[in-house]
């Protein structure tokens, strides 16, 4: 048996519920409108962009610059051929040591320059 769109209508609505308390509030203009709630919602969300785009530091762009260090010879030629041997280039073998320092620096940091103690339970 074919089901007619009007038949399709019917079943669509008697699914859906309606409040009449809130009708009835709506038609006294106690409560706002959708509309004007989605107004509401968007202004709260703009003020928060324009909030956030003052911040100084973005998180997750990552920002680069250039830095100019001095290395004696014997230490960049090591430099150097560590770079050959990975197979990547000296700049690129430099920003990987910082960001291993990095973490190094972390770790010290979460960790502490304690030494592992015996904790002792009474």
């Amino acid at each position: 048996m074919m089901e007619t769109y009007a038949e399709r209508l019917q079943k669509e609505k008697e699914k859906t519920m309606t409040n009449y308390d809130m009708d009835q509030l709506r038609r006294e203009g106690k409560v706002p409108d959708l509309e004007k709630r989605k107004e509401f919602a968007m202004d709260i969300i703009e003020s928060e962009e324009d909030r956030n785009a003052f911040a100084s530091v973005k998180i997750g762009e990552p920002k680069m610059e250039s830095v100019e260090i001095e290395i004696p010879d014997e230490d960049l030629i090591k430099l150097a051929l560590a770079a050959h041997d990975r197979d990547i280039t000296l700049n690129q073998l430099c920003v990987d040591v910082l960001k291993s320092s990095f973490n190094d620096l972390d770790y010290r940091f979460e960790h502490g320059p304690l030494k592992p103690q015996v904790l002792k339970e009474y």
